[in-house]
């Protein structure tokens, strides 16, 4: 069972990129204060161990914000694991595979949980 997005909530006062160096089609731009549901749940690619940033980069899913710039990608010990370019690693996200949601906050920073049967913002 893979990871997959479901919605993306961007509740910062910038648009936001996301890109998936897997899939091309996974591009797309959230603007600033809305929700995005794919017509596809874009696939969160599998990276074994923690990547440093520039190795991430090529591979796993990336979501660029006004605070940084994130890979993140399914660690394959039912897990995702992020990085910023920054530097900063995004709090690990626990669960078993299945449907995420991301959200931006205010501040550029991004979260994820559990996806839930609501797309609403």
């Amino acid at each position: 069972m893979a990871y997959h997005i479901t919605l993306i909530t961007n509740k910062s006062a910038s648009s936001v990129a996301i890109t998936n160096p897997a899939h091309e089609a996974d591009a797309m731009l959230v603007a600033n204060g809305s929700a995005y549901v794919p017509k596809r749940p874009i696939l969160i690619n599998k990276i074994s161990g923690n990547p440093n940033y520039a190795d991430a980069l090529s591979q796993a899913v990336n979501i660029y914000t006004f605070n940084d710039n994130y890979c993140f990608w399914d660690n394959t010990n039912s897990s995702v694991n992020g990085i910023g370019q920054k530097g900063g690693a995004i709090p690990a996200f626990n669960m078993s595979a299945g449907d995420l949601q991301i959200i931006v906050s205010s501040t550029g920073t991004i979260t994820f949980a559990k996806a839930t049967s609501s797309a609403t913002a």
